[in-house]
């Protein structure tokens, strides 16, 4: 089922006039893992932060669930509907993981320690360390609660820019076989941005990002079984 879908999106970049993202198209359908790869510069944060409602484009469509993120309540869209590792954090390091878990949660919902716990152990933080406040943790376990935290409101949608950097403590294996589960068994939409070509096997279509153009590279068929 299609979650998102980018219409013929153009961006310029207001400091230096340049068309960073030009007539951009492309569908993304639940259940399935994303990359979009370029080399620096070439708009993928960009793109992703279009995407996560941060900024918005200068023609052209972003539509989420068929509507329009123009017409939609941006923040409550970003909230609920979307969750992300970008390269710069916005973490409270005094705080603990299980506490900040808990301050990203919605205020609609409530939920009790055990749920936190439970979606810390995924990413291999245990009880002991989801005590301790986060600038005391190792930078390999921050990286985790980040990852933690980009799902912990349940959302359509998860963006991660540059795992080599964001979550770079942590193997690429560990973070794509997290994240694939997570995308099949709860029928999530996961775009990962990178400048590695080693996210291809993982992925299950893989979109190349360059003078501002996204094009289709290629489908892993396998990954789809």
């Amino acid at each position: 089922m299609m979650i998102l879908s980018l219409k013929n999106i153009v961006y310029t970049n207001k400091k230096n006039d340049v068309t960073v993202l030009n007539d951009i198209t492309i569908d993304f359908s639940l259940g399935k893992v994303y990359g979009i790869l370029g080399k620096q510069g070439a708009g993928k944060t960009t793109l992703l932060a279009l995407i996560a409602g941060l900024d918005t484009v200068d023609s052209g469509a972003i539509l989420f669930k068929n509507q329009n993120l123009e017409d939609i309540d941006r923040d409550n869209y970003r909230r609920q509907e979307i969750g992300t590792v970008f390269q710069h954090y916005n973490v409270l390091s005094n705080e603990t993981a299980l506490t900040t878990l808990k301050l990203c949660m919605s205020n609609t919902v409530t939920k009790g320690n055990s749920y936190f716990y439970e979606a810390l152990k995924k990413v291999g933080i245990d009880e002991k360390v989801a005590n301790q406040k986060i600038k005391k943790i190792a930078v390999s376990n921050q990286q985790r609660v980040y990852l933690a935290k980009a799902i912990i409101n349940d959302p359509e949608i998860v963006l991660i820019d540059e795992p080599a950097a964001s979550l770079s403590e942590l193997s690429l294996e560990m973070i794509m076989e997290y994240i694939r589960i997570y995308a099949k068994n709860e029928n999530k939409c996961v775009v990962i941005s990178s400048q590695s070509k080693a996210i291809a096997e993982y992925v299950d279509e893989l979109w190349g990002l360059n003078g501002g153009k996204l094009s289709f590279i290629k489908d892993n068929i396998e990954n789809q079984l």
